[in-house]
């Protein structure tokens, strides 16, 4: 039987950390060009070289792999933040990339300020040389104008970064819109099974040689092959996964906007008629993430909820096929009064909404 005839159906796993040559020359030439060749998985790799390609075509721009979102966003942070220089960062972004700012970035002499996502562009310097956001919130949803906040950076030389893990590529393209760098957590909606870490860092292709010869390599967060092939894995079923998610989140979204337990449902364009523009502007659609307010304030009736509910399982992340709940009242002040997020899986929403039906009605026992 011909080659031809037997080649494989799913990517191969190339599960090696380094490549030999066979002679010296092409050794050198090699050594010379890490960026194009294949010398240690620590650089290049051909499996994830073909999760990098596949993710950077879907976003527009060139694709390195990281073995955590946070192995992402702080290499791409450091690749760009400098002593003396201001570095402004959303308000309400993801914890660990806010501890960035506040406690990590201040050690090394950068003047990081976080503010507001309405006040961004009003805090943009002349010193400004990175502007970090988050378009939607993860928690409360809030949509900024990703090409307002683009201008206003580049009108001083600033790199604009984005957290498009809520989106993905299928729902909003920052780069179409401006952004510099754009930032996923794989380990979400791209795996989408719940069983592997990753990031992804999408730049402009005049920006990837100086973070892949510098930071890429040098701090080395790298995902491994295998993890890389479970991405392939998830990134196949992506559009079919998505489509029935957030079908089934507009479903559960529309029962709790029409309980009367309920004082507000949070998610894109849900805030005012000013957001629900900008959604409509720069996203084609939501996924399946959004929180709950409740009347309810009391932290005895969340824990009630919470621990009656059968189909959502409790815990951090989102983006699998499980439903999941997190109740805010795990840390204890008043923003969080009777705030829960649920991100919707791929069960049945009319299975949910029975689950969420029954343990409102233990809550209020």
């Amino acid at each position: 039987m011909s080659e031809e005839s037997n080649d494989p159906i799913t990517p191969a796993i190339y599960q090696t950390s380094n490549f030999r040559f066979r002679d010296v020359d092409s050794f050198r030439v090699a050594m010379a060009d890490e960026e194009h060749g294949l010398i240690y998985s620590r650089g290049n790799n051909p499996t994830l070289n073909t999760l990098a390609d596949k993710l950077g075509a879907l976003e527009g721009g060139k694709a390195l792999l990281f073995s955590s979102g946070m192995g992402a966003i702080s290499t791409a942070i450091l690749s760009v933040a400098r002593t003396g220089r201001h570095a402004l960062c959303i308000e309400g972004a993801y914890s660990w990339t806010d501890k960035i700012f506040r406690e990590i970035l201040p050690h090394y002499g950068v003047d990081a300020e976080i503010v507001p996502g309405a006040e961004i562009i009003d805090h943009i310097r002349k010193d400004t040389n990175l502007v970090y956001i988050e378009s939607p919130l993860t928690k409360t949803f809030e949509l900024l104008d990703i090409k307002a906040v683009c201008d206003a950076a580049h009108s001083v030389g600033a790199v604009v970064m984005l957290d498009n893990s809520y989106s993905t590529p299928l729902l909003q393209r920052p780069l179409e819109m401006g952004v510099d760098f754009v930032l996923h957590s794989a380990t979400k909606y791209i795996g989408g099974h719940s069983d592997t870490v990753g990031g992804v860092v999408v730049c402009r292709e005049e920006m990837y040689s100086q973070l892949f010869n510098n930071e890429y390599l040098a701090i080395g967060a790298i995902m491994s092959p295998f993890n890389a092939w479970l991405f392939l894995r998830g990134l196949r079923t992506l559009p079919v996964r998505l489509e029935r998610i957030s079908d089934s989140a507009e479903k559960v979204i529309a029962f709790f906007e029409n309980c009367s337990e309920v004082e507000a449902v949070l998610y894109p364009g849900s805030h005012s008629p000013e957001q629900k523009k900008l959604f409509s502007q720069q996203m084609s659609g939501i996924s399946g993430l959004f929180s709950v307010v409740f009347k309810n304030k009391s932290p005895e009736f969340m824990k009630r909820f919470c621990n009656s509910l059968q189909h959502f399982q409790m815990a951090v992340s989102w983006g699998g096929h499980e439903s999941l709940v997190l109740p805010y009242s795990l840390w204890q002040n008043s923003e969080n009064s009777g705030m829960a997020r649920f991100s919707i899986g791929v069960e049945r929403p009319e299975t949910l909404i029975k689950d969420i039906e029954q343990a409102l009605s233990a809550a209020d026992k």
